[in-house]
């Protein structure tokens, strides 16, 4: 049996790794493909990284550029680059955690090149001459080291939901429909290979980990029926929930989220006590206090953790867990279902909790002088709620961050294209197989029985004969008295109606007498308890010793005359034939492995109980994704990777009972009628897109080919979030503005650099620019238009926040087409334009000599 189980683990394991390396692969060669980046200049790699991406890549490359980390580390904790002319320490602020471990690692590898580490990663041959004598025949390895370690990191993530899928269906099919799935319709699910700098790349392997080991841990605790204190759980538990909030900003909304699920009421089980889930849930509240103060502490101090999200829903939830725990569960059915309804009473209590908790320690650290709101980085997100739910602006920034389109909310048609595919046809399938199943029993329950043979009749009454000689202790003589003889009768009447099915019989009459069917398997238990007894006071003294002997010898000889009674037979009973007898004896044996095998499945059926909370939390966090999903556009990858795991329920014990090998070639025929179809198409979508990547960034890179080569190093810029960040990474200039609308004071600047697409009057734009030092202004053209378009345009945000200038024409579009004082169009091209200022003496000076303007 146990090599059986290692076999299996064998099994399973070599499947997951199957899996790891395949997406690997395959997520490195969709990005290979869609953007030949083998082919690519260092520039023209750089320039794909878009937005946040090319702002942590650039913290990236400044480590891997520094001779050794440390001095990287120095330079990041005092860059004067990307929020020029302040001094910021990127290790408090951003979310740098995975460039500091790729980057270490980078460093560690080269370091150590002797050991040709580093050497299994090939390098990318550049078709530049420029950079060939620069970088040598490795330039974009660097680079490489990055992505691979993303593809690594994407890897686990199907690792995980390989094993994910297998804890929720307890079958191997289960988990490997559960990464079909996911490859299938991997457009839906993972960005990767487009945006693989993406903060969700690094942090959702460490959020779907905790969400894996939260329910393992749920599920050890139902099965083993007890619980006791683990520093290791906890450790566990915490690092990856810091690990997590570290690496994205999202992680915080996620784990509340799971916090307030938690809070329902779980006991629902009556085998599982009410002490016992207390302490997991006190320790699990523990778990992300201790994940909130690691990140404040890893972060240099960053009092952005001070307001986390789960902050007030952990001290909830360890409020409601005390109550509960005051109000102790008693054994008795009724009183269970009072303390459910308790639970549910007390839950609008711990969301009460939870919000006001929250509130009064973020007025207590501010009243102290601890943190200021102007630190809180969740209060545009708090302001794109109240756009999205009243539908009304609240200021610029969250409206130009609404408009966005990973922000924007799903398309209804493609939910319902990807609600048909994986969870309709799916289980409408289940549903005829389970009609099918049906039809299939009541045709056999309506034929008529078959009649038993003459042999079969006879050995049964010989079965029945020989069981009333032993329960009575009887001889053969004795039979022929008349109530023995009624008594015998009453049984043969009921193995005619049982249709002279012996182990029906047995049933049946268990039934009658409230007897257990099986005296042997309870005689063979009573002796191994009594075995094991006998060993555990083996240890004590000689004398002990002797009587334990003698109780052992006593025993065996106990068990050998039961053997043997099985195998000849009563002596007084020599007209009953010993192959009838000999043919019970194996019946029994048999009957006993049945009903073992029964008793087995019947457990492993227990595990499926939908009342089980990792089953209930599985799909309450699914629902939770499947709205914020909705909401925000960039975050349906949760709802997608959720529902991937809960299709693996198709195939669990939950759904098909203990016959799932007889459902094995129906769940193979609903998985292909599924997913294979659309799954091949979305396939070849990502490996074969209609649009070229590269043609889209030919503008793009002409823009920044010119400003490498016609600008002073030490030259300021600002421009778009989207591409502003892109021009610090490949050109290293100094920027004012990036894409972290969610601080406080980059939202300002940022609003200061889009007046630009407004109506206002140049001598209040130059004065808002020039207050930020700006030198270089990148404008996009197709946003300086003068003509308004849709609800998402520039011009139209504007004449919103600002009504009383609708009457002037839009500033940037005079620009582009005017000659405006102390602005200078210097560069342009289809899609960008770029603009210098001057102040007003310098450009009294300039005005015969004026720099020329740059077509492309």
């Amino acid at each position: 049996m146990n090599q059986q189980k290692l076999l299996l683990m064998l099994g399973q394991s070599l499947i997951g790794t199957g899996f790891f390396f395949l997406y690997i692969q395959h997520v490195r060669s969709v990005f290979e493909t869609r953007t030949n980046i083998a082919h690519l200049t260092q520039l023209e790699r750089e320039s794909l990284f878009r937005g946040e991406d090319a702002l942590y890549y650039s913290f990236y490359k400044t480590l891997t550029e520094a001779p050794d980390f440390m001095s990287g580390i120095e330079r990041l904790q005092n860059l004067t680059d990307i929020e020029y002319p302040r001094n910021v320490n990127v290790i408090h602020r951003f979310h740098v955690l995975p460039e500091l471990i790729i980057g270490a690692l980078y460093h560690f590898l080269r370091s150590h090149q002797r050991l040709g580490l580093l050497s299994l990663f090939s390098c990318w041959r550049s078709d530049d001459i420029r950079l060939t004598l620069e970088y040598g025949n490795c330039e974009g390895q660097a680079m490489q080291f990055y992505t691979e370690c993303v593809w690594l990191l994407g890897g686990f993530t199907m690792l995980l939901i390989y094993m994910y899928g297998l804890l929720l269906s307890r079958n191997m099919f289960g988990g490997i429909y559960a990464v079909t799935s996911y490859i299938m319709f991997h457009s839906f699910a993972s960005k990767i290979y487009e945006s693989p700098a993406a903060r969700e790349n690094f942090a959702f392997p460490a959020i779907f980990m905790q969400m894996f080991y939260l329910c393992f841990c749920i599920n050890q605790l139902y099965e083993r029926k007890a619980h006791s204190l683990s520093i290791l759980t906890m450790v566990k538990m915490s690092f990856l929930t810091a690990l997590a909030l570290l690496c994205w900003q999202f992680s915080t909304v996620i784990f509340a989220s799971q916090i307030l699920i938690m809070m329902v009421p779980w006991i629902l089980n009556s085998t599982t006590q009410t002490k016992l889930v207390n302490v997991f849930i006190n320790e699990y509240a523990a778990t992300h206090l201790m994940a909130i103060w690691l990140a404040y502490s890893m972060s240099d101090g960053n009092k952005r953790y001070i307001f986390a999200w789960q902050l007030g829903p952990a001290i909830g939830l360890f409020f409601i867990s005390m109550i509960r725990f005051s109000k102790q569960q008693s054994s008795s059915p009724s009183h269970d279902d009072n303390n459910i309804g308790f639970s549910l009473k007390i839950l609008p209590m711990g969301f009460l909790i939870s919000i006001f908790s929250f509130c009064t320690i973020i007025d207590i650290f501010e009243a102290t002088g601890f943190v200021r709101s102007i630190e809180n980085t969740y209060i545009l997100y708090r302001d794109l709620v109240i756009h999205w739910l009243l539908q009304m602006k609240v200021n610029f920034v969250t409206t130009l961050t609404a408009c966005k389109p990973e922000y924007k909310r799903m398309d209804c048609f493609q939910l319902w294209d990807f609600v048909k595919t994986l969870v309709v046809k799916p289980y409408c399938m289940y549903g005829v197989v389970m009609l099918a199943k049906f039809f299939r029993k009541w045709r056999k329950s309506t034929e008529p029985p078959e009649e038993p043979k003459a042999d079969v009749i006879e050995r049964a009454k010989n079965y029945i004969l020989e069981d009333f000689l032993e329960e009575h202790h009887i001889s053969m003589t004795d039979i022929l008295n008349k109530k023995n003889e009624h008594i015998i009768l009453e049984f043969l009447d009921l193995l005619a109606k049982c249709g002279y099915d012996y182990e029906l019989y047995k049933k049946e009459k268990a039934k009658l007498k409230k007897e257990k069917p099986n005296d042997h398997l309870q005689f063979l238990n009573d002796i191994k308890k009594l075995k094991e007894q006998i060993q555990e006071n083996h240890k004590k003294s000689s004398e002990e010793k002797g009587t334990d002997e003698i109780h052992r010898e006593s025993t065996e000889e106990m068990v050998e005359q039961r053997e043997r009674k099985e195998k000849t037979g009563n002596e007084n009973g020599k007209k009953i034939p010993s192959p009838g007898t000999s043919k019970r004896a194996a019946t029994r044996l048999t009957s006993a492995s049945s009903q073992e095998t029964h008793a087995s499945d019947s457990d492993d059926e227990g595990l499926y109980d939908y009342r089980q909370f990792h089953y209930v939390y599985s799909f309450l966090q699914m629902a939770v994704f499947t709205v914020i999903g909705l909401s925000i556009k960039k975050l349906f990858f949760l709802c997608f990777t959720q529902g991937c795991v809960l299709t693996s329920t198709i195939c669990s014990l939950l759904l098909s009972g203990k016959q799932r090998n007889l459902f094995w070639s129906a769940y193979l025929y609903v998985f292909l009628a599924s997913v294979i179809h659309p799954g091949i198409v979305n396939i070849q979508d990502e490996y074969y897109p209609n649009k070229n990547v590269a043609n889209q960034n030919l503008q793009l890179d002409s823009m920044l080919e010119w400003i490498k080569m016609n600008t002073e190093k030490d030259a300021v810029f600002a421009g778009p979030v989207d591409i502003i960040g892109t021009v610090h990474l490949t050109t290293r200039r100094p920027i004012v503005n990036h894409a972290h609308l969610e601080i406080r004071q980059m939202s300002d600047r940022t609003e200061h650099v889009y007046s630009v697409f407004s109506r206002q009057q140049s001598s209040d734009i130059y004065n808002q620019c020039s207050q930020l030092k700006i030198q270089y202004l990148i404008l996009s053209t197709n946003d300086c238009t003068n003509e308004i378009n849709d609800e998402c345009d520039l011009l139209s945000i504007w004449d919103d926040m600002q009504p009383a200038y609708r009457k002037y024409p839009q500033f940037c579009s005079e620009l582009l087409n005017k000659n405006i004082p102390s602005f200078l169009k210097v560069f342009s091209n289809e899609k960008y334009a770029i603009v210098k200022m001057f102040s007003h003496s310098v450009q009294i000076n300039l005005k015969f000599n004026k720099m020329p303007e740059k077509d492309m």
